[in-house]
């Protein structure tokens, strides 16, 4: 069903699920189950919006005196959403799909961020709405926020869980604490 593909998608990723998928219906290949997928996406997400609560989160963590980070494996489509709803400018760099780094949770593109922008691994979280992002954050070495957004609770080992974006900036104070 629609459901269990979006709970198997936010517990693991969506190229995961067609391997699989493809591996146990031999009539389907991958890359055809990968093209169709990616064109549904795109008529799907033509007008994607952010989060409730993004521009709360994102002006918190500058206010405070951080950086936001965008970290995708999507491709540079992901800038040009910022953009469009006047998000950008909250963002100091980020890596997507064409700098082709390993996918999540490989920690690679973090780490990437971490020796390009001089973070300092005990002040940097990782926040995210997917186990992935929980675990490529805690492979790097951060404390990590897991936004529940869906309530699946699939990501235990998060440093904090919220389950709205509005929730950040008091998870971040939480753990700027426990930094400090």
């Amino acid at each position: 069903t629609t459901e269990e593909l979006l709970v198997a998608a936010k517990q693991d990723s969506v190229r995961a699920i067609l391997r699989d998928f493809a591996q146990t219906h031999p009539d389907t290949t991958l890359a055809g189950l990968d093209q169709a997928y990616h064109a549904k996406e795109h008529d799907t997400n033509l007008q994607p919006l952010p989060y409730p609560g993004a521009r709360t989160a994102l002006d918190a963590v500058v206010k405070a005196g951080g950086r936001n980070f965008l970290w995708t494996h999507r491709d540079d489509v992901a800038w040009r959403l910022l953009d469009r709803n006047n998000l950008r400018g909250l963002f100091a760099g980020g890596t997507t799909i064409s700098m082709h780094f390993a996918r999540k949770p490989n920690p690679e593109s973090l780490l990437y961020l971490q020796r390009e922008f001089g973070l300092s691994a005990h002040r940097t979280v990782v926040v995210g709405d997917r186990a992935l992002d929980v675990a490529a954050g805690k492979a790097a070495g951060f404390a990590t926020i897991y936004i529940d957004i869906d309530g699946l609770h699939a990501a235990p080992a998060a440093t904090e869980t919220v389950t709205a974006l509005t929730e950040v900036p008091a998870a971040l104070a939480r753990l700027a604490q426990m930094m400090d």
